[in-house]
């Protein structure tokens, strides 16, 4: 799917005839996640269907400059959505299918049910026919309870404060996961990287990323890179640059090798076995400039002929070149 696809579906669903938005609580009690709906007087709750609408459309449709990647090969720019291709999918995710496919949820209580416990707000938009699900991290900070502090608020037409008597849940629009048409997309991979679930997904495919690195024979011991696979944020750059790299297994080792002793990013950073054949990673330095090299990120460029670390390298196409 190319990205005006993925902007195709969103806008398919904005403007669908009747869309309008649902509310939900995700909440973490003593059995589990449970889902609840929320019930909000109209006005807000129009008011506030709007404020998600609008927020959709400026970071998703009106973003010239966004990107659909998939998530196994995530980089670290930062106009990206990111399709989730992984097998296993966190608990938090698959609650945003749960809003889609079920319409029999049991409504927040307000004197049954404590707001301490609140996990995330799911959002769902559209009518009868088609949907989409949006997923927002409700972090502590956004809620002022009662009874934390001596709290003053100012009424409604008034100008005498009073303590605050209620306890106040602040939303913004900012949401990091969707579900549309079947599948999930990241907004936001370190909000991501927060689920005990992502870690797991991601490290059993990173598992494999190393398999990959011993059989090519480029790496004295992989020993290094497995001990690193419970950081997630290094197990997931595992699974970009030994899944998909346009470099291992592609470019021969002693070409790869001597890369590394010539580029002026890589010169003598690296260390090798006493023939040369192999790089020697003990350096978590070197470990993470390894996983770079393998994503081919170090380039120049043909007109200035300076040399470049680059994040983004969406490949062109040359039927696209010749037409323009």
């Amino acid at each position: 799917m190319t990205i005006d696809d993925f902007k195709a579906k969103v806008s398919g669903v904005l403007s669908a005839d009747g869309c309008s938005a649902e509310f939900y609580f995700l909440l973490d009690g003593d059995e589990g996640m449970n889902v609840k709906s929320v019930d909000i007087n109209d006005d807000d709750h129009a008011e506030l269907e709007k404020i998600f609408i609008r927020s959709v459309s400026e970071s998703l449709l009106l973003n010239d400059d966004l990107s659909l990647i998939a998530l196994s090969s995530a980089d670290d720019r930062k106009d990206a959505v990111y399709e989730y291709d992984l097998d296993d999918v966190p608990q938090e995710l698959s609650y945003l299918k749960h809003v889609i496919e079920n319409d029999n949820f049991e409504a927040f209580d307000l004197n049954s049910d404590d707001l301490s416990h609140l996990e995330g707000i799911l959002v769902l938009l559209g009518n009868q026919d088609v949907q989409l699900a949006l997923y927002k991290h409700q972090y502590p900070v956004t809620l002022l309870k009662k009874d934390s502090g001596f709290n003053l608020m100012k009424p409604k037409g008034g100008n005498r404060f009073k303590k605050l008597d209620a306890d106040i849940l602040k939303i913004n629009s900012k949401f990091e996961f969707i579900k549309i048409d079947g599948k999930y997309y990241i907004l936001d991979i370190k909000a991501l990287e927060r689920f005990f679930g992502f870690h797991d997904a991601v490290k059993n495919v990173a598992e494999k990323g190393v398999e990959n690195i011993k059989a090519a024979d480029l790496v004295m011991d992989c020993a290094v890179l497995e001990a690193r696979l419970d950081d997630i944020s290094f197990a997931r750059k595992l699974v970009k640059s030994a899944n998909s790299s346009p470099v291992l297994g592609k470019i021969p080792n002693a070409q790869v090798i001597g890369f590394t002793k010539a580029h002026p990013a890589l010169r003598g950073k690296f260390k090798y076995s006493e023939d040369g054949s192999q790089m020697n990673l003990k350096t978590k330095k070197s470990q993470n400039l390894f996983l770079k090299l393998l994503n081919d990120d170090f380039l120049q460029s043909e007109l200035t002929r300076l040399y470049y670390d680059s994040i983004a390298k969406d490949s062109v196409d040359e039927a696209e070149v010749a037409e323009a």
